[in-house]
């Protein structure tokens, strides 16, 4: 038997005679046991080899007073006595049972040998007291030398061993208490059970979330607890076969989501997995509820994000920018060549061109797209305020400027910043413009320092630009920095022949906001749209088609339902020289009727035309079917070579 350097082999002897010090004091020191002739002694001397006897330290007391003091000091001094040896009867003083009884009192974990010459008696007529006789030997005199060695060697290994497992104990409680924090910390409602189905432990948050204590939790049967549990779920069936999955597949990893309803109703991930022994026999089960409704509602609103984000794309992509003619073509072709670079744009055009779908289109196809858009309109926002508007202003900048505002550059930052009717903006806030497009940097009103941004500018106008340059109200330098890449917007009356399918993309458009189906365009307005000149171009286009469509209540829009000033046009009895001369080729002059079925021949003649002679396409944009385009193409003659 060999002790641990570090174990505690202190050893008192309280006796109030001489020589049993002595006689301890020569057994427990360490040497070759001598050969006995004793029976009960050679059987020790086999067990016991003295060159393995550790180094005991021995104490020695004569009396029970001297003993309780001395077993005092040493638990002051944080070096307790594993093992006592004591006398029944000392004098003077307290005999060994009240020595006992005392020490106990200072110390529970001492291993005690009640050493007595009365070979009579058994130890508990001696003691009396059942509750001392806890931990409590016998030995009796005269001691066989192997006998105590055999006794002090188990008593100190015993005193050693239990108090090496109650520091592991404590370790553990403090783990456990660690774990437990940990686990109550998570904010997961987690619990293991064995392999029974029997719930080992479960953290603070399973106990709150089903509404038990630990007590209750720890009394109840798997099936209670099944069933108590079940009524939480939205589908308590469905919870209930899984549930019995688990534990018939303990080897298995179980992952879903579920919906609870109580307290109320939110989703849970659940995931349950085997528990197992250092063998790798699995021991029980761990399941882990973990409310993830802010993770779905999350996942949910990037994907609406990137749904409309992909809707806004799509708008915005050249071929929902309705037009066919070459002067659309023209345009297409530049805003390919600006969306492939970050060259700042102008967009030129009258008002209702779409230059702003334009911007856009340029924005959501280039390398900025998932970066921001933003439009200011520098024609709508006062001159003392545009330019906090565009840079932004610390406080106390000015009058009313309680708090920093970031402006409109600062939050475009890694996107587009759309500048319209720039021809209106302030000759001061040209300068400082000019100077953010050369530096590519802000400074706040009110601020002192500056401010690198990553911006594209595409600016437009309605008006002329030139003309002002003349006249001194846009500065010339600003003038060629916007205007590096010009793209002029060609107004509606320039581009006749988009007009049908404008009109039927608008239509398209807005029949779901009047709540009812309007399938196309009568010929006769058809005729009288592509007729009119369209002073506010697209934006008056649409407006007249959604007008029309509120008062339509046939399924084909009619020219009557078109606002007076395009009816009008039609009607007009006196035109001048140069309209005539300027009037779209095939349409007839104001003075000059024509029958019904010519308006109606050319409307297909022109469709077809637009169309590249796609009969589909053109009975789609008329809003009519194929077998009715057909019938009238067969009607004037207009099948051949189509």
């Amino acid at each position: 038997m060999e002790f641990k350097d570090s174990w505690n082999n202190r050893v008192l002897i309280v006796d109030d005679q001489e020589e049993i010090h002595q006689d301890f004091e020569e057994m427990l020191k360490p040497g070759l046991t001598e050969t006995s002739t004793d029976d009960f002694a050679g059987a020790f001397a086999a067990e016991i080899d003295e060159s393995f006897l550790p180094a005991f330290e021995l104490l020695h007391a004569t009396s029970g007073d001297e003993a309780y003091e001395m077993v005092k000091a040493a638990i002051e001094a944080k070096q307790p006595i594993a093992v006592a040896h004591i006398d029944v009867r000392m004098s003077p003083g307290i005999d060994g049972i009240e020595t006992t009884r005392r020490i106990r009192e200072i110390d529970k974990n001492i291993e005690i040998a009640i050493m007595t010459a009365y070979t009579d008696k058994p130890l508990a007529e001696i003691v009396r007291d059942m509750e001392l006789l806890h931990k409590l030997l016998y030995i009796r005199k005269p001691f066989a030398r192997e006998e105590i060695q055999q006794m002090t060697l188990s008593l100190a290994e015993k005193w050693n061993v239990e108090q090496e497992l109650a520091a592991k104990r404590r370790q553990l409680t403090v783990s456990n208490r660690r774990l437990k924090a940990v686990l109550d910390s998570t904010g997961d409602a987690i619990a293991m059970f064995d392999v029974t189905g029997h719930l080992v432990f479960a953290n603070r948050w399973y106990e709150e979330f089903f509404g038990l204590t630990e007590a209750q939790l720890k009394q109840m049967s798997p099936d209670a607890l099944r069933r108590h549990i079940k009524r939480y779920f939205q589908e308590p069936d469905h919870f209930e076969v899984t549930e019995s999955s688990f534990f018939a597949n303990p080897e298995k990893v179980f992952k879903e989501i579920m919906e609870v309803r109580l307290p109320k109703r939110k989703m849970l991930y659940r995931f349950t997995a085997p528990v197992a022994d250092a063998e790798g026999n699995a021991i029980g089960r761990i399941i882990v509820y973990r409310d993830v409704s802010k993770e779905i509602e999350i996942r949910q609103v990037k994907a609406e994000v990137s749904r409309l984000r992909a809707e806004l794309e799509r708008k915005y992509a050249f071929d929902n920018i309705i037009g066919r003619s070459q002067k659309m073509q023209e345009v297409y072709a530049l805003m390919q060549q600006a969306i492939e670079s970050n060259i700042t744009v102008l967009i030129q055009g009258e008002s209702g061109t779409g230059k702003e779908l334009v911007a856009k289109a340029i924005h959501f196809n280039s390398s900025r797209k998932k970066g921001p858009f933003v439009a200011v309109n520098c024609a709508a926002i006062p001159e003392t305020l545009i330019e906090s508007e565009l840079f932004g202003h610390e406080r106390g900048a000015f009058t009313g400027a309680t708090m920093q505002r970031i402006g409109k550059f600062e939050s475009a930052n890694g996107g587009t910043i759309f500048l319209d009717e720039i021809a209106d903006m302030h000759p001061f806030l040209q300068a400082k413009l000019l100077r953010v497009l050369q530096e590519r940097e802000i400074q706040r009103v009110g601020g002192t320092a500056t401010l690198p941004i990553d911006v594209r500018v595409i600016a437009a106008t309605n008006k002329d630009l030139e003309a002002a340059l003349k006249v001194g109200k846009f500065r010339e330098d600003l003038f060629y920095r916007i205007a590096a890449f010009p793209i002029v917007v060609p107004p509606l009356r320039e581009r006749r022949e988009d007009i049908p399918l404008l009109a039927e993309h608008l239509l398209k458009t807005h029949v779901d906001s009047i709540g009812r189906s309007i399938g196309g365009i009568s010929t006769e307005a058809l005729q009288l749209l592509i007729n009119y000149d369209w002073p506010g171009n697209v934006r008056e286009l649409e407006n007249a088609i959604e007008r029309a469509m509120l008062l339509e209540t046939s399924e084909v829009l009619q020219a009557r339902n078109l606002p007076t000033q395009i009816r009008s046009v039609h009607q007009s009895l006196h035109v001048l020289p140069s309209q005539s001369q300027d009037a779209t080729p095939g349409a007839p002059a104001a003075t000059e009727i024509l029958p019904l079925e010519e308006v109606e021949k050319q409307t297909l003649v022109h469709a077809l035309e637009v169309t590249d002679n796609n009969i589909t396409k053109a009975a789609e944009a008329l809003g009519i079917n194929r077998v009715t385009i057909h019938r009238k193409l067969k009607k004037y003659n207009l099948l051949e070579n189509r």
